[in-house]
């Protein structure tokens, strides 16, 4: 990948504003300039688009919405913003924090009413883990899969052109970085150029490319992948090119919650609700109920790489209704038995040991001693099996957290704080809201920044084009 001198460079095909990347970003970015009244193409290396939402649980985290007031919660953006800035340790930018916290709510109601999109409070998640109120919102089958689909069928709609199997691999620039244009692959080695005023790098993060991971988060350089195979950062190493600013690449988030050895996504609302983890000596290890990023690092560093999720019937029911978990029991990865012994025995892990810690957690509940990794046992549902359930899971990296530094319109920023001028970011491209590790994502952050920053930078490209055909007419 490179960057072309575009001096003397001619496009016979000339689209006002260029998306990169059809994930959550893309789409929505792609449906706010088209909202400008910008001509729009949309760019997709994949035969389909998927990306990491498709992946995820497809939960966007938004304030002041609608379906929050409707369901009797009272959300700002300002409380947003506190409460990321205080789960990253105040290690964010605070100013940025606050400013795509303000765009979260319009943009999710944006979705809804505009584009048809079926986004909803997801009250099972109530106010945890880093959210002082409800705020995640999701579509009824609560998967990023149709979250990708409704959002494909929206730019379709909006009359967004979209080419698949259109592999980005140089970007034309004048010496100052103005972007005139880009190259893109077809599957048959052909090449073909496209100029554009505007261009909008939704191409995610850089957790499928195991060099830059080496360099940037060398402590999960060994753990296992679980993501999209096209997230190469090749975004951020244009943007870098072009004399971009990064910030925060040493950030990601992780997982602690697949199958072992289906790799399907445990839904961890069976932890939240009370279940338990414990590693393959039958001990737990951590607050199992924070961090939910932090524990693709701990399970990690545990003997086997491994752990169990422990939970009973009261927590398998409450599950059942998502999809996710629906193909965990699909997978044979659900285990069942009638008594913790047997539990022991499937999960191969000391059964005295099993029965010690649970009994452990009885104690808690019942205010008898108090957790040494801090876990609030009496705020959360007993266990109270038989029968028992378990699965076994291993943690993964998901996807990165750090990339360009971008403005409260998401238009890509030098070292200096100047901007680009006509370059603009979002999602796994763009800087998070994270801080520097794994601990200061906030459930819901990764959708809640692309559809975010997705539609400012939407929006922001509109305009800049607009304006540019206005001064042109004067």
């Amino acid at each position: 990948m490179t960057i072309l001198n575009a001096q003397s460079k001619t496009f016979e095909i000339h689209v006002p504003v260029v998306v990169v990347g059809a994930g959550a970003t893309g789409l929505t970015a792609a449906l706010a300039a088209r909202d400008g009244g910008a001509d729009v193409l949309l760019l997709e290396r994949d035969s389909r688009p998927m990306g990491s939402t498709s992946m995820s649980q497809g939960n966007i985290a938004a304030a002041g919405t609608k379906s929050q007031r409707e369901n009797g919660v009272e959300d700002s953006g300002e409380r947003f913003a506190a409460d990321i800035v205080a789960l990253t340790r105040g290690e964010t930018d605070a100013g940025l924090a606050r400013a795509y916290a303000d765009a979260s709510g319009p943009t999710v109601d944006w979705l809804v009413e505009k584009h048809d999109i079926p986004l909803s409070l997801d009250t099972d998640w109530g106010a945890m883990l880093g959210h002082s109120v409800m705020r995640i919102h999701a579509t009824p089958t609560r998967t990023g899969l149709e979250l990708m689909t409704c959002l494909t069928n929206a730019i379709s709609a909006a009359g967004v052109d979209l080419i698949t199997d259109a592999h980005v691999v140089d970007v034309y620039a004048e010496k100052d970085g103005t972007v005139r244009g880009i190259k893109f692959e077809r599957p048959d080695g052909s090449f073909e150029d496209v100029g554009c005023d505007a261009l909008i790098l939704a191409t995610c993060g850089f957790g499928g490319n195991r060099s830059m991971v080496e360099k940037f988060i060398p402590e999960m350089a060994e753990a296992l992948y679980h993501g999209h195979e096209g997230n190469e950062g090749e975004g951020i190493q244009w943007g870098m090119k072009l004399g971009a600013a990064t910030a925060d690449m040493t950030a990601f988030q992780g997982l602690g919650a697949l199958a072992e050895p289906s790799r399907v996504l445990v839904h961890y609302a069976i932890v939240l609700q009370g279940g338990i983890i414990v590693n393959s000596k039958g001990e737990r290890f951590t607050d199992e109920s924070i961090d939910i990023s932090g524990m693709g690092r701990k399970v990690t560093a545990q003997d086997d790489h491994i752990a169990w999720f422990i939970y009973d019937k009261e927590r398998h029911d409450f599950v059942t209704k998502y999809v996710e978990y629906q193909e965990t029991m699909e997978v044979g990865a659900v285990r069942e038995a009638g008594s913790l012994k047997e539990l022991a025995e499937i999960a191969k892990i000391p059964a005295d040991v099993l029965e010690a810690t649970v009994d452990d957690c009885y104690a808690m509940h019942r205010g008898e001693k108090e957790d040494s990794h801090g876990r609030d046992f009496p705020s959360v549902p007993i266990l109270s099996g038989p029968p028992w359930y378990g699965v076994r899971v291993c943690g993964a990296l998901f996807h990165t957290q750090g990339g360009l530094v971008i403005d409260k319109n998401a238009q890509v920023c030098r070292e200096d704080g100047t901007r680009l001028p006509n370059l603009f970011a979002g999602g796994g491209t763009a800087r998070s809201t994270s801080g520097p590790s794994d601990w200061g994502y906030i459930p819901a952050a990764g959708l809640f920044t692309a559809v975010t920053q997705g539609r400012l930078a939407g929006m922001a490209a509109a305009e800049l084009v607009q304006s540019g055909k206005k001064a042109a007419a004067e």
